[in-house]
């Protein structure tokens, strides 16, 4: 029976499986022809390198390519930078943001921004300015990065970049205390010049009461005792006397 009999009473799925062992599995190596074009496929990781911007503006992404990479951006910490100065001779410099799991590790910020350093000691903040190219187009950005002494010297191999550096705290608490030591001594003045018109006003106005009142403060200072009363004293008779009475009544 022919193959042309047979599919009359095969399904498609038979058919099919007919076809390809009669028509490309008859020779060795024919196989090799079932294998999917792999060729223009795409992982998460293309689509995100194909559409990603360093810096995002307000609009709103028109294609869920660009969404997507929007979503990964807006995941991204953009404080510091990490940084490749393989290159730095060459005055060529890659940075990127932060990711979650290194924010958690402390790189970028406790320990070296360059990725392949992790020394964690005399660590510099530096602000650069990063020019890229991004889809064809020159972009610039301020950002900062924090490196040791040696990578420090790596980013200023060409040009001396601007280094952020932070007051201490007990420089900051000075300051403060002598902020608020000059507001004082700007209140006391400004009291004292106000002052002696107030005193003019009541010497004019009213001189004989002031006398007085610092007669009076004289006195007090000088006696306190004087306005109060000694209390009387009875004789022995007298106070017997008063006890019968009020046994009486």
């Amino acid at each position: 029976m022919s193959l042309k009999s047979q599919m009359r009473y095969m399904n498609p799925y038979d058919i099919h499986k007919a076809l390809v062992n009669e028509y490309i599995l008859r020779r060795p190596g024919d196989t090799k022809q079932l294998h999917r074009d792999s060729s223009r496929d795409r992982t998460d990781l293309d689509v995100i390198r194909e559409n990603h911007k360093f810096l995002w503006d307000d609009e709103t992404p028109d294609t869920w390519e660009a969404q997507f990479a929007k979503k990964y951006y807006d995941k991204l910490f953009k404080e510091y930078c990490i940084g490749d100065l393989s290159r730095y001779k060459e005055n060529k410099i890659a940075l990127r943001w932060r990711t979650e799991q290194e924010v958690i590790i402390g790189k970028g910020q406790f320990i070296c921004g360059n990725k392949v350093c992790s020394c964690q000691e005399d660590l510099r903040t530096w602000e650069v300015n990063f020019a890229y190219e991004e889809q064809g187009k020159r972009k610039n950005a301020l950002v900062k990065i924090r490196l040791c002494s040696d990578c420090s010297e790596k980013l200023n191999y060409h040009s001396k970049k601007r280094e952020i550096k932070r007051l201490k705290r007990k420089s900051l608490i000075g300051q403060t205390r002598k902020k608020h030591r000059d507001e004082d001594t700007l209140k006391s003045l400004s009291d004292d010049e106000a002052g002696p018109s107030k005193e003019s006003t009541t010497d004019e106005s009213n001189p004989s009461k002031e006398d007085s009142l610092s007669q009076n403060d004289r006195s007090i200072e000088e006696s306190p005792w004087e306005n109060i009363k000694p209390a009387e004293t009875k004789s022995r008779d007298e106070e017997m006397e008063d006890y019968l009475q009020e046994l009486i009544l």
